[in-house]
């Protein structure tokens, strides 16, 4: 029945939009959750819509970070006033390339058929390459909007202004790193952004972000091996702050073997991160400046 509905010529939303399509009977609350894991994203970024209070109500009570929104079905003046309200829940003054590939890297994914941590050949299976730019753009607005809009691989959830990014861009101290990943499924685009400055033997890592998208595939430890080979430090400092939504990037340092000071400054050695990047599975390519 659903598939046939998507199929209807007159819909405005086409059944290739829509990922996962979860359409059984059962509480929508279970649909949700489906919906959440496949996007790994948290509650707060998601808006559930239905013209039945009970069922808004159950999703709500399951949920109560979600947005949920009554779809106004008697009184179709509403829907306009509903579509309002959503463009000022997702609206996006730029579309970028990420937006595009988002939908078609998570049904990728989902084929993929990941379950746990990827072992070292099956990430070798992919055929991956990731690249690292280190050459500054000031007309990108995706790093920015990956610091700005990341959680859970996130160094430690500070946001950062337009007017600061592109003072950082124009420091010459200033070291910046954007990732793009792609393999024999697909391109992610760019999918991790790191911003640090070297100090001696030492760099020190203020921002570091990675999207949710880019999990499991071991692209962190490409980024810290490029960082210490292009800038020969003998350590690395992160500017840590633990946060409710950042567990995986914590996850990752005590992975390292990650030091913490007694502050927020976390350090980990050249010896100690290098050894777990060893036989990385995917081919880089780095740009460097001129």
């Amino acid at each position: 029945i659903v598939e046939t509905a998507l199929a209807r010529k007159e819909l405005f939303v086409h059944a290739e939009s829509l990922f996962p399509v979860c359409a059984y009977w059962g509480p929508k609350s279970t649909s949700v959750a489906k919906v959440l894991q496949t996007w790994n994203i948290g509650e707060d970024a998601v808006v559930f819509i239905d013209d039945n209070p009970m069922e808004l109500s159950e999703v709500q009570q399951a949920f109560p970070g979600i947005t949920c929104l009554q779809f106004p079905g008697n009184h179709p003046a509403k829907v306009w006033d509903l579509l309002g309200e959503l463009r000022d829940l997702f609206g996006k003054p730029v579309v970028m390339e990420e937006d595009r590939i988002r939908r078609a890297s998570l049904r990728a994914l989902d084929e993929m058929g990941e379950t746990g941590t990827p072992t070292g050949t099956f990430l070798r299976h992919l055929q991956g390459t990731v690249m690292l730019d280190y050459r500054k753009n000031p007309a990108d607005k995706r790093p920015l909007e990956l610091l700005n809009k990341t959680n859970q691989f996130n160094l430690n959830g500070f946001r950062i202004s337009e007017g600061e990014w592109q003072r950082r861009l124009e420091d010459a101290e200033t070291i910046v790193s954007v990732v793009s990943y792609q393999d024999r499924f697909g391109p992610l685009g760019k999918i991790a952004v790191l911003v640090c400055a070297q100090c001696g033997e030492c760099v020190r890592v203020s921002h570091w972000a990675m999207s949710c998208r880019a999990f499991s595939r071991k692209i962190e430890h490409h980024m810290l091996d490029s960082l210490f080979r292009q800038t020969n430090a003998t350590d690395i400092e992160f500017a840590f702050h633990a946060t409710e939504r950042n567990p995986p990037l914590q996850d990752f340092f005590k992975s390292l073997g990650v030091r913490q000071d007694g502050s927020n400054v976390c350090r980990v050695s050249r010896a100690d991160a290098l050894a777990q990047c060893e036989a990385l599975p995917h081919q880089v390519s780095e740009l460097l400046n001129d």
